[in-house]
Parts: structure tokens; sequence; C-alpha cells
């Protein structure tokens, strides 16, 4: 499901967001848990602050580096198993889909992308995401496994891997339900 803030006309950024979420949408990426958590457990591809965890507080959390700052997996896994949620940061070389995807997104952009991994396993109790909060530039949602539901200016809608969202500059958002596990990638749109 895509979710646009509707105008008259379409403006350049409304087609620019349009075709990136076609590219984006119809772009198969096949990580499952499995593999995320294969992944997190290359030490050295996630030093200090690459990896960090959105605690209760509404803040990151990254009490499991090493004092060399690389990642101890068992400290941060158990955050994962508690159901805190996970930002993986600038995740565009982490498989050859996410490659390919970027390629993809180059040739329409001109630049390359940055974008970040949320990993959750789900909980309950514990915070899914930041509050509602907002960016000065576009962000496309690709979930790529599990479904949540997010708040998008005000309207809750849940979204699984059969959707996007599109959140143009300046769009309220945040995740406030997330019972299931899910790995989404965020995609910076703009620069």
């Amino acid at each position: 499901m895509d979710q646009r803030i509707p105008s008259k006309k379409k403006s350049p950024d409304d087609l620019y967001l349009q075709t990136a979420s076609k590219i984006i949408s119809e772009h198969e990426i096949d990580i499952d848990e499995e593999k995320i958590l294969d992944l997190l457990q290359i030490k050295y591809r996630w030093p200090e602050p690459s990896l960090e965890v959105i605690n209760q507080c509404g803040n990151v959390s990254n009490g499991f580096f090493d004092s060399k700052g690389f990642i101890y997996y068992d400290r941060w896994k158990h955050l994962y198993d508690l159901g805190f949620t996970s930002l993986l940061n600038n995740v565009m070389d982490l498989t050859s889909d996410l490659r390919e995807l970027d390629k993809k997104l180059y040739k329409l952009k001109g630049s390359e992308t940055n974008a970040n991994l949320y990993l959750s396993h789900g909980s309950q109790v514990n915070r899914s995401s930041f509050d509602p909060h907002n960016h000065d530039y576009h962000v496309i949602v690709k979930p790529i496994y599990g479904s949540c539901i997010w708040e998008v200016n005000g309207r809750r809608q849940t979204v699984d891997p059969n959707g996007i969202i599109i959140l143009p500059a300046g769009t309220m958002h945040a995740v406030v339900e997330n019972k299931e596990p899910r790995l989404s990638l965020t995609i910076n749109m703009s620069g």
C-alpha cells in the first residue's frame, strides 16, 4: 500500500517518488530472520555506531560494543530477543540484492543511496520505534518481512511486505505496534 499526500497536480517530487517507489516495490530482497541474524554475527561489519537499539525511552542505546568498538553479538541478541527494535545503518552494501537496488536507484538519483534496516523480534511491551517524527528529506520504506502498524500523519495503517510507504519530506511518522518479527528497509531519497 502506498501512503501519499494527495495533490491535484503531480510535482517533480511526486513523479520522482512515484518512479522510485515502483523501482523499490518491484525489487526483490531475499533476507529472512535467519539471514539477518547471521549477517549480524560478522563482528567487523558492525563497528559502533553502525548498529543501534531503540530503548524504552525512545533513545538509541549501544551498550553492546567491545572496547575496540565492535559488536558483542550475544549482548545485542539478548536485547533483540527481549523485543527491542534495532537500527542497522548504511546497509546498501550488505547483500547482492541491496547492492543491485542501489545501482537501480543510482540511475534515478544520480547519487548513491543511504538506507537503514529496522529489525525487531516483535514485542507487546517494548516500544516499536522512535516517537512520531519527520525528516527534511523524502523516505521510502520497504517492508521485507513481517507486518506492523504505522502512524503516518496521524492515520494508522498496517504495513506488510506487499506494500511500501512513501514519506515525503515533513511527513510525521512512527511504527506504533510491532508484535511479530519484522525487517524494514528505510531509504533516504534525497541527496
